[in-house]
């Protein structure tokens, strides 16, 4: 009987899946060289397909354990209706040109701004001097008004999240490890832009292909009516994520934003 139970563990231990193997993932950006981080989103206005475009140049320099991303919005685009940018512009006009300087921990997460207080006025300034060119009692007026009073009522963290919030997601898995499992792995997060609220998704990302240093992911989650399909292209010698693709439905509507860092 004895037997026949160490037999029967025997087979159990056999019969478990192999554990996954986790590929680490460095964090070590290339220094002193000059990059252009381009992000272009479509959507579906007015029945025609119209894009947005936003090209910001970063160069990243190591200091002691840490680093400093130098970032500037260099220029912004698009070929929607001009109503249906107003307040786009009205938000990202007052940052064209501002330079900016991200500090980031080990782990890739953008912890501070230097010159906070003076990059902030720089914006505030940006913003004044585009609402002098406009009429008081027009659409364009009160669409930076609108972003006005909302970048007025940011606490420090506030700014710091506002500002960093599109560099961010380069450094979604640097310093971390990516499981290499054909069953993927559960992940929940939050969906927010363009929808106007945030709505919590859930699903999988999964390992789709490695040739050399470079991964493709794919992550494919839903929420309260809300589809997000995302890819990743991610280098796991410098641990950014130099390619991503993310496609959010909300109903019949479909946006699609494509992030390219050259």
């Amino acid at each position: 009987m004895k037997m026949w139970k160490l037999v029967s563990m025997l087979l159990l231990m056999g019969a478990q899946p192999a554990a996954a193997e986790l590929v680490p993932i460095a964090f070590s950006p290339p220094v002193g060289r000059d990059l252009v981080y381009l992000i272009d989103q479509s959507r579906v206005i007015d029945g025609q397909k119209s894009r947005f475009t936003a090209t910001r140049s970063l160069r990243f320099e190591h200091v002691g354990d840490a680093w400093l991303l130098h970032a500037t919005l260099r220029a912004i685009d698009s070929d929607a209706p001009a109503a249906a940018t107003q307040s786009w512009r009205a938000a990202l006009t007052p940052l064209v040109g501002v330079e900016m300087g991200f500090r980031i921990d080990a782990n890739g997460k953008i912890v501070g701004l230097d010159d906070m207080d003076k990059v902030w006025t720089s914006v505030e300034q940006g913003l004044a001097k585009m609402m002098a060119g406009f009429a008081p009692d027009s659409s364009r007026y009160r669409a930076a008004s609108s972003v006005q009073t909302l970048f007025a009522g940011l606490p420090p963290d506030g700014r710091l999240a506002l500002l960093a919030g599109e560099y961010q997601p380069l450094f979604l898995f640097a310093g971390g490890e990516v499981e290499d499992d054909a069953a993927g792995r559960g992940v929940r997060t939050v969906a927010g832009s363009p929808l106007g609220r945030p709505v919590k998704v859930e699903g999988l990302l999964r390992l789709e292909s490695r040739e050399g240093d470079r991964l493709r992911l794919e992550e494919n989650l839903a929420g309260e009516g809300v589809q997000v399909a995302v890819r990743y292209g991610l280098s796991t010698q410098t641990g950014l994520v130099e390619q991503q693709t993310r496609d959010l439905t909300l109903g019949a509507k479909t946006l699609t934003e494509t992030r390219d860092l050259r």
